[in-house]
C-alpha cells in the first residue's frame, strides 16, 4: 500500500491536488493510502450515484414517466417473476448471497487449495460448503448499461440473463462460448472453459441452483426488459464530471461508449 501511495503523489501534479483538496494534508509527502481511497470513493460517490431515472420520477409521483412496457414489467418483477425477492430495496439487491448456476469459465473465485481452477463463489472466501457457488446479488440501477450480466459476463443482454434465471439448467444447455466475448487469447483459452470437462462440478453448480421455478412469456420478458430499462438514470449516461481529457499520471484515456 505504501508503494502505491508513493506512486500516485509522485505521478504529475497528484500530489498538489490531494494537497489542494484535503485540508490536514500539508504536503504531497504526506498523501498515504487512504487519502487515494477516500478520493477514489468521493468520485464514485457523486459520479455514479444515480436517482433520477424514469422510475425514480414516476415513484415521486409523475404518472406519464414509465411506458405501458416498463409499468407491465414492473408488475411481473415485483410479482409473477418474483425479482424482487432478491432484488430489493432502493438499490435492487438484498445484498445477500445466492446460487444461479450460471454457465462457468475462466479461474473465478477459486480456494487456495484447489487443485483445478474452479468459480466457488463465497465459498473462496469462506471456506463454508453452504456458501458454494453463491455471488452476491448486483444491484439493478443503470442495469441496461452494464452488459455482460452475471458475475462473469456469461450473457451479452438482459434477455439472456433473465431466460437463464427462468430455467438455469436449460440455458447452460443452450450456451455458447461465443456469448462470453472473451478476448482472443490462445494461450488461455483451453483453460479457461477446462471445468467443463468436469462432470462432477458441473453437476454440484447445477444443484447448487438457488432460482425458484418461474415461468413468463416472451412478452413479459420483453416488458421486464422495459423495466429494467426505466431504472437507468439521465447522469448515469454522461456522468456528472464526465471523463477528462487527460489525466495527471499522463495515462492515455479511454474515451468507450458509455
Amino acid at each position: 500500500m505504501a508503494i502505491l501511495a508513493k506512486r500516485v503523489r509522485g505521478a504529475g501534479d497528484y500530489g498538489p491536488r490531494f494537497v489542494s483538496a484535503f485540508d490536514h494534508i500539508a504536503a504531497a509527502e504526506d498523501v498515504g493510502i487512504v487519502d487515494i481511497a477516500n478520493a477514489l470513493a468521493a468520485f464514485m460517490g457523486t459520479e455514479w450515484q444515480s436517482f433520477d431515472s424514469p422510475y425514480d420520477r414516476a415513484l415521486a409521483g409523475d404518472d406519464g414517466a414509465l411506458s405501458a412496457g416498463a409499468k407491465a414489467g414492473a408488475a411481473v418483477f415485483y410479482g409473477k417473476g418474483e425479482c424482487a425477492a432478491c432484488h430489493a430495496g432502493p438499490l435492487f439487491s438484498d445484498q445477500a448471497f445466492h446460487a444461479l448456476a450460471l454457465p462457468p469459465f475462466g479461474p473465478g473465485r477459486t480456494r487456495r487449495f484447489d487443485p483445478a481452477a474452479r468459480d466457488v463463489g463465497r465459498m473462496g472466501e469462506t471456506d463454508a460448503l453452504e456458501d458454494a457457488y453463491r455471488f452476491r446479488t448486483p444491484m439493478l440501477r443503470n442495469v441496461a448499461l452494464t452488459a455482460p450480466y452475471g458475475h462473469n459476463g456469461a450473457y451479452p443482454t438482459l434477455r439472456g440473463i433473465i431466460r437463464h434465471h427462468l430455467s438455469p439448467n436449460r440455458a447452460r444447455t443452450e450456451w455458447r462460448r461465443e456469448m462470453a466475448a472473451l478476448p482472443p487469447v490462445p494461450a488461455l483459452g483451453v483453460v479457461d472453459f477446462i471445468i467443463w470437462s468436469d462432470t462432477r462440478e458441473m453437476a454440484r453448480q447445477e444443484a447448487a441452483s438457488d432460482l425458484p421455478t418461474v415461468t413468463l412469456t416472451d412478452a413479459e420478458i420483453d416488458a421486464l426488459v422495459a423495466f429494467l430499462e426505466s431504472l437507468t438514470g439521465d447522469t448515469a449516461r454522461t456522468g456528472r464530471l464526465g471523463i477528462p481529457d487527460a489525466v495527471p499520471s499522463g495515462l492515455p484515456v479511454e474515451r468507450g461508449a458509455r
